[in-house]
């Protein structure tokens, strides 16, 4: 008999969906849905009653068990339980957080002084960009940054797998479509990396101001970017001295700037990478090491 009605638990199925789509992406192949239940130690009748939202998954234990054989963040299978992010959110987050450790190990590779170059031709660039805005309070809205840039437009529609995407309207115009809906922190961020692919790769030649693109550093510049243009230094610096660093600084940080969790931690490792150079000023170095210790 086919059952009706509202499903009981949804944010469980919606775990249950990310766990496999991460393991799908993981091993490149399609995952039983008992392969998921295993992690668990399901039998094949409790891994059925998780996928259709009749059992609830949410112990601590069990929860921490799934970050670990996924490799991600607790707290990101946490905000998956909670309701705070859905299934494309928490995927965006956990695709993000590996393309940092990516990024990470291609800068430290690179020549130091390239790495400086690229960082200040960015932030140089996304402090003309705040000023226009005049952004001077967190968070900062898309709609004030657009305004810089009159060959984008912004459009929300329906769509199914992902939270933006580019559409070119024509030559040397374009629109990013993004997901209908409650505008969370996730695609607000994929926006802005949507803005940044646009601005660094398909008109770069509009701002003669970056010189030509750096070989295998493209996507690190385009980063930069992002991270700076929604997390500015100073501001974040600012918040910093004020929170309680008892308290979760990373969820609310992300909560102020309004913005994923992921994106925080890379701008603070960013700064924490430049605290450790000699010519950074004490107050920023102990704000950050404050972080380190909380």
């Amino acid at each position: 008999m086919k059952r009706s009605g509202a499903v009981k638990f949804p944010h469980s199925v919606q775990l249950f969906k990310f766990c496999q789509k991460v393991m799908m992406h993981q091993k490149g192949v399609k995952v039983r849905d008992q392969e998921v239940g295993s992690i668990l130690n399901f039998n094949p009748s409790d891994c059925s009653h998780w996928k259709r939202g009749e059992k609830n998954v949410r112990s601590v234990f069990a929860l921490a068990k799934l970050a670990e054989a996924l490799s991600v963040e607790t707290s990101l299978i946490h905000d998956i339980t909670s309701g705070s992010a859905d299934l494309d959110e928490a995927f965006f987050e956990y695709q993000e957080a590996r393309s940092y450790r990516a990024l990470k190990g291609q800068s430290q590779s690179a020549a130091p002084d390239k790495i400086q170059e690229i960082r200040e031709r960015v932030l140089s660039f996304v402090n003309q960009i705040q000023l226009e805005a005049d952004f001077q309070t967190p968070p900062l809205y898309l709609p004030e940054v657009m305004r810089s840039f009159a060959f984008i437009t912004t459009q929300p529609v329906e769509m199914l797998d992902k939270l933006s995407r580019i559409l070119r309207v024509k030559a040397g115009q374009y629109c990013i479509q993004y997901k209908k809906g409650e505008l969370k922190a996730q695609t607000r961020m994929s926006m802005v990396k949507d803005l940044a692919r646009i601005v660094f790769e398909g008109e770069r030649d509009r701002f003669p101001e970056f010189g030509a693109a750096t070989p295998g550093l493209s996507i690190y510049e385009q980063q930069v970017f992002v991270a700076n243009l929604l997390l500015p230094r100073s501001l974040l610096l600012q918040e910093m001295t004020k929170m309680d660093s008892r308290k979760n600084v990373i969820a609310e940080l992300a909560t102020i700037f309004w913005v994923p969790k992921s994106l925080v931690s890379f701008q603070l490792q960013e700064l924490v990478t430049e605290a450790r150079t000699p010519n950074r000023s004490l107050e920023s170095t102990s704000s950050l090491e404050s972080v380190q210790t909380a």
